[in-house]
């Protein structure tokens, strides 16, 4: 196989990794965003339902109400604890996910960089070859010209 091919493979497989890794970075990106969104909205109801309670305690509770609500508030203090453990664990993933999708940039970016310097090589190369054929063409045209030939 020869390198260009391969340098080609590299460069491909590396681009095809960093776009998948950038779909699962927005996907992260996404969970991250919908694990705050259900926390903020535990957060806001247990705002409301203790403001609730705040004004039935001043029209009076009785004493099933009142532990009824104590259970309640726990069970959702509960909740949002798991939910911020959850949106912890989100953001946690999101980093690393980050953190890979820009390692797999850079190793995109380093066989680009190869990849144009072995073109640019290459190039020169060429160049230089058509240079080589031009000199040839023109030396030998020069000689002809100079010499008549004996045949004439």
């Amino acid at each position: 196989m020869s390198t260009k091919s391969s340098l080609k493979i590299l460069l491909d497989l590396a681009q095809q990794k960093t776009d998948a890794l950038a779909r699962k970075l927005g996907k992260l990106n996404t969970q991250q965003q919908e694990a705050e969104k259900k926390l903020n909205l535990l957060l806001q109801y247990r705002h409301s339902y203790q403001s609730y309670m705040q004004d039935s305690t001043r029209t009076g509770l009785d004493h099933i109400e009142w532990l009824n609500f104590i259970a309640f508030m726990n069970k959702l203090d509960a909740a949002i604890t798991e939910q911020r453990q959850a949106v912890l664990f989100a953001q946690n993933k999101k980093i690393a996910g980050g953190d890979e999708f820009l390692s797999s940039q850079q190793k995109l970016k380093s066989y680009d960089t190869l990849s144009q310097r072995k073109r640019s090589a290459e190039d020169l190369i060429q160049a230089k070859n058509e240079q080589k054929i031009q000199d040839e063409f023109t030396s030998n045209s020069f000689y002809r010209n100079s010499y008549p030939s004996k045949n004439g």
